[in-house]
């Protein structure tokens, strides 16, 4: 276990780092210790909804998922968050991205979406929008286009295929 708790701690580090990127998510002047307090507030959200997942989910399920998390995070981060509030785009990056790894290592199934960021978007030709900037309503349209083009494949299977990282 101490070694699956090592892989998560890691996988957690890259997925704030990669939905935090080029976002600009706390107001002005937030101390350090705020910005802790508030990832480790998202580290706790995210294992709560992590055993939802080790079963096959919905995707009607996972919006609702993706809603309560969204609310959860405002309200933890409602000092310190820019606009007091935060994106439907970089709560959906959050969890996808950490359902992905989960599902990567075999400690879930495969996840009903992917996470959506600016190559997701570069690929399905979706250029008026900002993940980060993204609203539930977008995201669901981005979700359609990825089925419009995913072949027979699942989604999250689609964008591990398509997903290059840069160099």
């Amino acid at each position: 276990m101490q070694k699956v708790n090592f892989i998560k701690d890691e996988m957690f580090i890259l997925t704030i780092s990669g939905a935090f990127a080029h976002n600009k998510i706390y107001r002005n002047g937030v101390a350090a210790e705020n910005k802790i307090k508030f990832r480790d507030d998202i580290r706790s959200f995210l294992g709560n909804f992590e055993n939802k997942y080790k079963n096959k989910i919905t995707e009607e399920e996972h919006l609702v998922i993706l809603d309560k998390f969204k609310k959860d995070i405002t309200i933890a981060g409602k000092n310190i968050l820019e606009g007091s509030s935060i994106s439907f785009g970089t709560v959906q990056k959050i969890l996808n991205l950490y359902l992905k790894y989960l599902w990567c290592l075999g400690l879930i199934v495969e996840p009903p979406h992917c996470p959506i960021d600016r190559t997701i978007l570069n690929i399905i030709k979706d250029y008026k929008t900002n993940w980060t900037k993204m609203k539930k309503k977008e995201y669901q349209s981005a979700i359609e286009k990825i089925k419009s083009i995913k072949g027979y494949k699942n989604i999250a299977s689609w964008e591990l295929d398509e997903f290059r990282r840069k160099n």
